[in-house]
């Protein structure tokens, strides 16, 4: 074992693994409350600064955490023969639809307001927002025994959505109808992309006996998603992949009209 896997080999230490609602859960949704209200309340002096500044620190520290998630998994100690092995876990490949937001924040602090930004921060007020609020609220599938893990996902999830909250409740992201639009562009797109990555790698060979199933749509491995896993094995692959998309939709609609209404209930408090 040289000095980086005694490294990797040492941030790989365990706790109980956490549960759903137990100390540790709740203590990222408290924190991300609290930093939702701090956001939310505070006097912005100048907006595009705190802009940019929200989405640099949330991205950078999810994207160094991603790393480490991806560099500890892929080594693995075997104590009893006293040896050490690389070997990634294309299974937890970072593009699936909870990490498009390391991306899109890293992306739009090199972007000027308009255009494709407006693109990418409605996409991720929107839509990323559901799986932030799906993992927020049921997160028992998401916990392992390993900290750095475990700290990895919660901030992931819960640092997005207090980021997607903050967009719409600071009018960055727009409650009119195109911004909706917008926002489901992004997602096809990326969806196509994550599509392209599932059929490719499947097709190449480099898999072996793994899993590759990016935004969990590929045709080849089932959906980890309830509800979808049921929909994946007993529908045929183009109408599971229709209500798929159907479902992340009305999702997104779900959230913009929620987003409209407070918009206009706050307007009408300041008029």
């Amino acid at each position: 074992m040289n000095a980086f896997e005694r490294i990797v080999y040492a941030l790989q230490f365990e706790m109980e693994r956490p549960a759903s609602y137990g100390w540790f859960h709740l203590a990222w949704f408290a924190a991300s409350v609290l930093l939702i209200l701090f956001l939310c309340l505070r006097k912005e002096k100048d907006r595009e600064r705190t802009l940019k500044t929200v989405l640099l620190v949330y991205g950078l520290v999810a994207l160094i955490l991603e790393a480490v998630k991806q560099i500890i998994w892929s080594y693995h100690w075997d104590p009893a023969a006293g040896t050490g092995s690389w070997d990634y876990q294309w299974y937890a490949f970072p593009f699936q639809l909870c990490t498009t937001p390391i991306f899109v924040s890293l992306i739009c602090i090199f972007l000027r307001k308009g255009g494709l930004r407006d693109r990418l921060l409605s996409f991720m007020a929107y839509v990323t927002i559901l799986g932030s609020l799906a993992t927020a609220l049921y997160p028992e599938s998401c916990f392992v025994r390993t900290v750095l893990v475990d700290l990895h996902t919660m901030y992931l999830h819960f640092g997005s959505l207090a980021v997607s909250v903050w967009l719409l409740a600071s009018g960055e992201v727009k409650t009119r109808f195109r911004d909706l639009l917008r926002g489901y562009g992004v997602f096809l797109v990326f969806a196509a992309l994550a599509e392209g990555l599932n059929l490719c790698l499947y097709h190449s060979g480099v898999l072996g006996d793994e899993s590759f199933n990016m935004f969990y749509i590929s045709p080849y491995f089932p959906s980890a998603l309830p509800v979808f896993d049921r929909l994946w094995a007993q529908l045929p692959f183009p109408l599971f992949l229709l209500l798929y998309l159907a479902a992340i939709f009305l999702g997104a609609l779900l959230v913009w009209g929620i987003a409209r209404l407070a918009s206009r209930r706050r307007n009408r408090t300041k008029a």
